[in-house]
Parts: structure tokens; sequence; C-alpha cells
């Protein structure tokens, strides 16, 4: 009997410690990624995903509760740059109360691409924003990237975007 106490008492320790570990270091991995600063990008720009809707999509997110979505024209968006992008979101107008679409060049890109931009809110851990449906859309955050939520007839539409920072 004696033997096994400390048997038990010694698993029940590394045990505790090790989920205490586990989760400090996911909470300083979820901490680390600064979402203001860079863009994300969609996974699948430049393959299938953006023959299909003819355009790469990047999203941006502002201190001041904006998120901005552009839509580069496929296949031209295969040959923008990563400063390309960010160049385009600094030149986005953020000053209207409502969101608004706006399609140029932003004297930066040779095709004139599009942007949403809206006011988002956090909403239960989430960022949520309308985008032209009956219900917001939403945007969840992990490690080291993001996901888009858009509801469906049937079920939630899900698109990963990685960030992408200088």
């Amino acid at each position: 009997m004696k033997n096994i106490l400390p048997g038990y008492l010694s698993a029940s320790l590394i045990a505790l410690l090790t989920m205490l570990s586990g989760s400090a270091l996911a909470q300083q991995t979820a901490g680390e990624m600064d979402i203001l600063s860079g863009h994300f990008a969609r996974e699948g720009n430049n393959t299938s995903a953006a023959k299909e809707t003819n355009n790469n999509i990047y999203i941006k997110l502002y201190p001041e509760q904006w998120v901005a979505i552009l839509y580069v024209p496929y296949p031209y968006a295969s040959s923008v740059t990563p400063d390309m992008i960010d160049g385009v979101f600094e030149k986005v107008g953020r000053k209207s109360d409502t969101g608004a679409f706006t399609r140029s060049k932003f004297d930066i890109l040779d095709q004139a691409a599009t942007v949403h931009i809206e006011k988002y809110e956090m909403v239960e851990g989430q960022l949520q924003f309308q985008c032209g449906s009956l219900n917001p859309c939403a945007i969840r955050f992990y490690d080291n990237y993001i996901e888009l939520v858009k509801s469906g007839i049937i079920n939630e539409h899900l698109i990963k975007f990685d960030h992408v920072t200088k």
C-alpha cells in the first residue's frame, strides 16, 4: 500500500504539469499572432479555388474595427506581391459609417480589383460583420490563421486564410 501512493502522486503531478504547460503553450501561440499586422491570404489563392471564383481573396483587419476583403481578378492575381496587397489596403478609404464596395487599381495594380469594407464587432470570441447575406459573416481566430465563416442554406462555408506579414 505504501508503494502505490507515491507512484500515484507522482503520476498525478506529472499529468497536472503536462496539462498546465499545454494550455500555457496554446495561449502563448494564439497570443503571438498580431491580427492587425500584414494581411490574410485565402488558402487556395493561385490554385483551383482562384480559378473557380476568378479571383484571389485577401482580408485586412484595422484597429478602428473595419474589415476589408479584397478580390483581385485571376489570373492577373498570380503576379501580385504581398507588398502590393499591403499597399492597396493602406489606400482603402474607411470614411463611411456603413459598408462600401470600391473598384479601383488603387494606383498600384495593373487591373482593377474590388474591395468590400465593413465595420465589425466582437461577438463570442469572433468578429462578425455584414457580408451581403441575411446572416452576418464571422472570422474565427486560430494559432496562425483565421477562418472566414459564411452562412449557407444547409451548412456554413469555412474558408481558411493564412497570415501574411513582412
